[in-house]
C-alpha cells in the first residue's frame, strides 16, 4: 500500500478541472486531459448550463484551457470534439483558434444512438500568434 501511495503522489497529474462561475453561480465546467507527454497532446472539453449561454462563459474555460495547456504544461496540440449538431460548440471552438480537422463517424452511443464527433485543434505556434490570446 505504501508503495502505492508513493508512486501516484510523484506521478504527473493528468487531469486538470475548472468550475466557472458567473454572478455568484456555477455555470459551467472544463476539463483540460494530457493524453500524451511524450508527444506533447492534449485534450480540452467544456459544459455551459443553458442560462449562460451567449455570456461568454465558454469562451473563457476554453481560453483558460489553453492558456494552461500550452502556457504552463508546454504542451505542442490540443484537440476537442464536439457533436456535429451542436453548432454553438463548433463555433466556439473556432473562435478560440481551432482548425477543424474533420468527422469521427459513430465515436458515441448515447440515448438516441450512435453520434459522430467533429475534430478541431490548435497548435502551440498557433495559440502564440493568435491575437484572442
Amino acid at each position: 500500500m505504501q508503495t502505492a501511495v508513493e508512486a501516484w503522489s510523484h506521478a504527473h497529474q493528468q487531469r486538470f478541472v475548472y468550475i466557472a462561475r458567473f454572478e455568484n453561480e456555477l455555470v459551467g465546467m472544463g476539463e483540460l486531459r494530457i493524453r500524451s507527454r511524450r508527444h506533447r497532446q492534449g485534450e480540452i472539453a467544456y459544459i455551459v448550463h443553458p442560462r449562460a449561454w451567449g455570456r461568454g462563459v465558454g469562451t473563457a474555460i476554453g481560453q483558460g484551457l489553453l492558456s494552461r495547456g500550452f502556457g504552463e504544461l508546454g504542451l505542442h496540440r490540443i484537440y476537442a470534439t464536439c457533436d456535429p449538431r451542436n453548432r454553438a460548440s463548433s463555433r466556439l471552438l473556432g473562435k478560440l483558434g481551432m482548425t477543424y480537422e474533420g468527422r469521427h463517424r459513430h465515436t458515441a452511443l448515447i440515448r438516441d444512438g450512435w453520434r459522430d464527433s467533429e475534430m478541431f485543434s490548435i497548435l502551440e505556434a498557433e495559440w502564440r500568434s493568435s491575437p484572442q490570446r
